[in-house]
């Protein structure tokens, strides 16, 4: 009799140690699954560094266009991790003169009311074709004959002038942080200084400039 009740016993003591059990292992599974949910939701979550600026159709204004939405998604991987919000959150950027193409685009890509903006990478070839600069060299190197210092500050000059080289392809391009230095700048920019310029409309100014990175 006192082995069937210490029998009794230890079968409940068991059936309880298993509820236990089983009462743990749930708690451990939700809060697993709210952990999962807590991340995917904090890698969906937009973070709002500065916005691109509005492109309005200028076409010298759009390869600094495109550079900021390339940061701006990079950033924000999850929030727009589809063809559908990339595209449409570029056409939300196109105002003034942009805006037409933006309705020419919508137009083109809507069936029977339902549209469809196709891939981030058509839209991109789409969007260049008709907007990035035809002669990017040639408009930086006619730039650079017409600067003028104004009322810019001297850093602002130079950051200004040794973007413009670059895109005349009369400078190379430092890695970030570094000093322009007579190595980053090529022999057409150094032909200048000795008299033999290619550029004789360059004003004093821009003459100042490219002394500045001889001398530095």
């Amino acid at each position: 009799m006192a082995n069937q009740e210490r029998m009794n016993q230890m079968m409940k003591e068991l059936e309880e140690l298993k509820a236990t059990i089983k009462t743990l292992t749930k708690a451990k599974e939700a809060e697993a699954s709210s952990s999962s949910s807590l991340s995917t939701t904090e890698s969906m979550k937009e973070l709002r560094i500065n916005l691109p600026k509005p492109f309005t159709g200028n076409h010298s204004q759009f390869s600094n266009f495109i550079d900021s939405l390339k940061v701006y998604f990079a950033i924000n991987k999850g929030a727009y991790n589809s063809n559908a919000k990339k595209v449409g959150f570029i056409l939300s950027f196109l105002e003034g003169n942009a805006s037409s193409w933006k309705t020419a685009f919508i137009q083109s890509h809507t069936t029977n009311g339902t549209l469809n903006l196709g891939t981030y990478a058509a839209f991109l070839t789409a969007i260049k074709k008709d907007f990035e600069e035809v002669d990017r060299k040639g408009d930086a190197i006619y730039t650079l004959q017409h600067l003028k210092q104004g009322n810019k500050q001297a850093k602002e000059l130079i950051s200004k002038f040794h973007v413009l080289a670059h895109h005349a392809d009369l400078i190379s391009s430092p890695s970030p942080g570094a000093t322009p230095s007579t190595s980053d700048i090529s022999s057409d920019l150094l032909l200048q200084t000795s008299g033999k310029t290619q550029f004789p409309n360059l004003k004093y100014q821009s003459l100042l400039t490219i002394n500045f990175f001889l001398t530095m």
